[in-house]
């Protein structure tokens, strides 16, 4: 009898989820403020300061109307947390990628590298400038991995000059959060890559 209940209340929550991320979904779909920045270069609303980051993703996985609503009161990091939350829960990953943008206005600038991202994974080289350029400016803001991702694009030369040495310094900086963080494990990959290929030159 309790694990029938148990199923019971685990196919409640569950349908509750669903349709409060409906609810937020609809929101979102019908703020014309999340379309405009959807549409734009993180570049032309990059913060000047940053925000301190703080998690959330607990409360609002359990409070997704809230959260909404503390993210467009202006708290970036509720509009992070919602974001990191709904990716991959919703068709399309508009709506994570728009709080992504929300967020990276607001201060956060770990949602403008995220943004960045989201922006080549789904547009491909017709985003590459403008998500460059936002990798540049998150790691100029000791974003990890800002610096990470910028370093990997100045090694290859896409979406800017290529420059061997200006990606090591950069590379550096994404393994300030120390070698557990996977922005630096990726960061130490790609400086190694470095070195192997200017090793051979010399």
């Amino acid at each position: 009898m309790k694990f029938v209940f148990l199923l019971i209340f685990l196919s409640i929550n569950a349908h509750a989820e669903k349709s409060n991320l409906n609810d937020v979904v609809n929101k979102i779909k019908s703020d014309k403020s999340y379309t405009i920045l959807s549409t734009q270069c993180p570049t032309e609303f990059f913060p000047e300061s940053g925000v301190l980051y703080k998690n959330h993703i607990d409360y609002c996985s359990t409070n997704l109307n809230s959260c909404l609503k503390l993210c467009n009161d202006g708290d970036a990091n509720y509009c992070l947390s919602l974001a990191n939350y709904t990716q991959g829960k919703t068709e399309g990953e508009y709506y994570s990628e728009a709080l992504f943008s929300k967020s990276c206005k607001l201060g956060q600038v770990s949602a403008c590298t995220n943004r960045a991202s989201g922006l080549i994974k789904y547009n491909g080289d017709s985003s590459l400038i403008c998500a460059v350029k936002t990798f540049e400016l998150s790691c100029s803001k000791n974003d990890a991995w800002g610096c990470t991702m910028y370093g990997a694009y100045l090694a290859q030369g896409k979406g800017v000059e290529r420059d061997f040495d200006k990606a090591l310094k950069v590379l550096e900086v994404g393994c300030q959060n120390g070698i557990q963080d996977p922005a630096c494990q990726n960061a130490q990959n790609i400086s190694n890559q470095i070195k192997a290929v200017l090793s051979k030159s010399e």
